[in-house]
């Protein structure tokens, strides 16, 4: 499939409507179509099937935010089939400039399951760079490293970013407290409690501990009375 052809099948998926409202809901600089995820992902699986990620990737040069997807997509696959190309996803995660592309990636990078340490390497590396590099840092620890023996790794990268200021970086800690939370609360509490959390950071995380449905009420009450000691 070529990239004309690509991008004629995306704009002929495209839902104007919907579009709309994605970038009302997550800000880019990339053009919207406003094709939906699910449509992409099955545009991505026949490129697969099709046995052109290569050559995709060589040629494909995205230029809307659902190509960018497409892209994640593909090298997600790349990375199932041949391992972490290190190279490959800096430049394409430092193009990135939305949660929603991050939120999207992340989830289908399902080798990192198999070589946690090798990827907590990069996890680290992009806890230096950028917002949204910190950010993919972040969701990559929210998606595979809340469990018992990676807590306490969790906790101890975001002690290395509670001084950064950027909106999409604070809210992705907030979002990683809320699920270490919810699966491990007294860890986490204690945490909380011992963390010095930027009020803004507290505050937020709080409030998503109190809006998950998976946080028994106790727990919940817990935390709240963390609000308490702010000035």
């Amino acid at each position: 499939m070529k990239v004309a052809e690509i991008r004629t099948k995306l704009a002929n998926l495209a839902e104007p409507e919907y579009g709309d409202f994605v970038a009302k809901g997550a800000p880019s600089e990339y053009p919207v179509l406003g094709v939906r995820t699910p449509r992409i992902q099955e545009l991505a699986n026949e490129i697969v099937r099709e046995g052109r990620i290569d050559e995709f990737l060589a040629e494909f040069k995205p230029r809307a935010r659902e190509e960018m997807h497409l892209k994640s997509f593909i090298l997600a696959s790349k990375f199932k089939r041949d391992g972490l190309d290190k190279k490959a996803l800096f430049s394409h995660v430092s193009a990135m400039d939305s949660w929603e592309m991050i939120d999207l990636f992340c989830p289908r990078l399902k080798n990192v399951r198999k070589n946690r340490e090798e990827w907590l390497s990069i996890v680290d590396e992009m806890l230096e760079k950028g917002e949204f590099e910190t950010r993919f840092g972040l969701v990559l620890l929210l998606d595979y490293f809340v469990e018992p023996e990676w807590i306490e790794v969790v906790f101890e990268r975001i002690l290395r970013v509670l001084d950064r200021e950027e909106y999409y970086v604070k809210m992705g800690v907030a979002w990683l407290i809320q699920k270490c939370y919810v699966y491990f609360p007294d860890r986490t509490l204690s945490f909380m409690k011992t963390a010095e959390l930027p009020e803004w950071t507290l505050r937020k995380a709080i409030s998503k501990i109190q809006d998950s449905y998976r946080v028994e009420k106790e727990w919940k009450e817990r935390a709240k009375k963390l609000l308490k000691k702010l000035p």
